[in-house]
């Protein structure tokens, strides 16, 4: 005797019952899962284009920055700026055969391409301009003297604690494709958050 449509129906309806709770548990688990992947590929893709998290180890930015301070580094589009504190990565960087910075620094853009600098008795000077600079942690320190005119594409740096800092008075101005990024909060300790 053939079907009738109800009893059609009442078949059809049968069969997909039990599949039902599969499908909404397989929704369920998808409408989790796919938020938490889309962050952490935001997340990764933030911090390799965008900002990334850096350690200061040294003491060469005293007062400014200390040994195990956390910074979030500004990486996207920048450009180095005068007073700037950035991390360049400084691996390879030999200086007579040797090197004795191989690891990433953390210094002060002093001048940038095109600029003239001097440097002698514990004064800095940038376009003939003489430089006020409060954040030096000793008002009298000693180093290599510099007279020089940076080249287009480097920046001069320099450490805030300017008698205990290797930078561009040992190894020179710093191609600017050494940037990591610029250091723009400091989020770790808790209790000395700032923004640069």
């Amino acid at each position: 005797m053939p079907e009738t449509e109800d009893e059609k129906l009442e078949e059809t309806a049968k069969n997909t019952e039990p599949e039902q709770p599969q499908k909404e548990k397989k929704e369920s688990v998808w409408s989790i899962l796919l938020p938490m992947v889309i962050a952490v590929i935001a997340a990764l893709l933030f911090c390799n284009f965008v900002a990334r998290p850096s350690r200061v180890f040294g003491e060469s930015m005293q007062n400014t920055c200390h040994d195990g301070d956390l910074m979030i580094l500004w990486e996207l589009n920048y450009h180095p700026q005068r007073g700037d504190i950035i991390v360049v990565d400084n691996h390879n960087n030999s200086l007579n055969g040797n090197d004795p910075l191989n690891k990433n620094l953390i210094k002060r853009v002093m001048a940038v391409g095109g600029d003239h600098i001097t440097v002698s008795q514990g004064t800095v000077t940038v376009n003939g301009k003489k430089l006020t600079e409060p954040y030096v942690k000793e008002k009298v320190w000693s180093g290599s003297d510099v007279d020089l005119t940076i080249p287009q594409g480097k920046v001069f740096l320099m450490g805030d604690n300017r008698s205990h800092s290797a930078d561009s008075r040992v190894i020179g101005p710093v191609s600017t494709s050494r940037i990591i990024g610029k250091v723009c909060v400091r989020f770790y300790p808790f209790t000395a958050v700032r923004t640069f």
